[in-house]
């Protein structure tokens, strides 16, 4: 019986790469990030925008988080009007809860550009804040 116990507690723990079930409260704000990431993106609030990435944003071609925001900075204070809207949004957590995946479809505006792609942001929660820590297009 005391074996069974202890595969039955085991058992109960959930591996760390488990999808967490989790009440709808990280779900909600995980969302709530996100708008509000594309939400400043589209006001062209550079700053807004950059505050929703983590320090240690995984930056893509290994560009330097300082080169990175430099570029963000140069390629969204550009003249004219820019909208970015997220739709069929699907999360799913994992590490006890404390790394969300976020997948959904971007529409992206500009005077220059109109596109919609796939795209996913992987978030970790530190210190009760969501911040983006990968991105990737063409989910």
């Amino acid at each position: 019986a005391q074996a069974a116990q202890v595969v039955t507690a085991a058992a109960s723990e959930p591996p760390k790469s488990a999808p967490a079930v989790l009440g709808g409260d990280d779900e909600a704000a995980v969302n709530k990030v996100l708008q509000a990431w594309a939400d400043a993106w589209s006001r062209k609030d550079v700053a807004a925008y950059l505050g929703h990435y983590a320090a240690d944003f995984d930056t893509p071609r290994g560009m330097s988080r300082k080169a990175w925001d430099a570029q963000r900075h140069q390629r969204i204070d550009k003249p004219g009007k820019l909208q970015v809207e997220i739709e069929d949004v699907r999360i799913s957590f994992a590490d006890h809860g404390d790394r969300a995946t976020a997948r959904f479809k971007q529409r992206y505006t500009s005077a220059a550009l109109k596109s919609t792609v796939g795209k996913t942001l992987v978030l970790v929660k530190r210190k009760g804040k969501w911040l983006i820590v990968q991105e990737r297009v063409g989910s």
